[in-house]
């Protein structure tokens, strides 16, 4: 049988020598970009600190112009990326979701999901994994620190939440339709023993024992004070609850033990879904 993924490995139209389809099932490809990414993110969370984020060697590399022409000094681009340490994006999660894209896509086409599909799949399940993570890290933080429009449908926080429920229903369907095709979810001790981990480590998270610095911001509302529950190295504060936007400002508080229960937990979680579902083919019925 014929699938859309059949087709597009085997579509031959081409526009001035150019495949518009083909980068899809050049997986081998996908991988090496994301190696090159991952690799780039490994060392600049090497070079820039514990809780480095993006933004940090991006400061760098969109100023290289000015650089060269000696229109500013590298002392100049320190400082001005010492400004995001913290707050952002952290490197230490694209490390992360990098290193499961790649093992992921090497463990399908081992199975036999190649080219579009391993392509397709891979993506797929990287988008779950990010959406089941960021929903629960919502609601928790919705939650536990007085933030209700971290899990609302409120501009412009609400476009982040349909994304990642949309991440999340994406896995699912290729979860379904890998099934169809033969395939079984990964139910293995790993597997549990990860899910147990992830449990683990967000209670730890949500209860922490050790010190934490409370932070307090004035509001429209009124005053804010962080809580002992859930606390977190960059807090994002509502200072305007009454203008029904849900925007944050972010806030960072440097806690290096607080933030490797983070990386581990994100880390438990990630190679959860991961080795869930690491396919394999359905023995045949004797």
């Amino acid at each position: 049988m014929k699938t859309i993924f059949n087709k597009i490995d085997n579509f031959k139209f081409t526009f001035l020598g150019f495949n518009p389809l083909g980068s899809l099932k050049n997986t081998s490809v996908w991988r090496k970009y994301i190696l090159v990414l991952l690799s780039f993110a490994a060392m600049s969370w090497l070079i820039f600190g514990w809780e480095s984020t993006w933004m940090q060697p991006f400061t760098y590399i969109k100023n290289i112009p000015l650089l060269l022409t000696g229109q500013t000094t590298l002392s100049t681009l320190q400082n001005q990326s010492l400004q995001f340490y913290g707050l952002g994006q952290h490197l230490s999660t694209a490390v992360i979701y990098g290193l499961c894209f790649i093992l992921l896509s090497v463990h399908f086409e081992k199975m036999g999901v190649k080219r579009s599909l391993n392509f397709a799949s891979t993506v797929a399940f990287s988008f779950m994994s990010v959406g089941v993570y960021e929903i629960v890290y919502n609601i928790l933080y919705s939650s536990l620190q007085s933030q209700p429009w971290t899990f609302s449908l409120q501009w412009q926080q609400g476009l982040n939440i349909v994304m990642f429920f949309f991440f999340t229903a994406t896995g699912i369907i290729c979860l379904l339709y890998l099934k169809s095709l033969g395939f079984k979810m990964n139910f293995s001790m790993v597997t549990r023993f990860l899910v147990l981990m992830s449990f683990i480590t967000y209670s730890i998270w949500v209860f922490y024992p050790l010190q934490t610095q409370t932070i307090t911001m004035e509001t429209t509302a009124g005053t804010w004070t962080s809580s002992k529950l859930f606390p977190q190295t960059m807090y994002a504060v509502d200072t305007n609850p009454l203008d029904n936007r849900a925007i944050g400002d972010p806030v960072f508080v440097e806690n290096n033990t607080l933030h490797l229960v983070n990386i581990l937990n994100k880390v438990f979680v990630s190679f959860a879904i991961l080795n869930f579902v690491r396919i394999k083919q359905k023995e045949a019925k004797k």
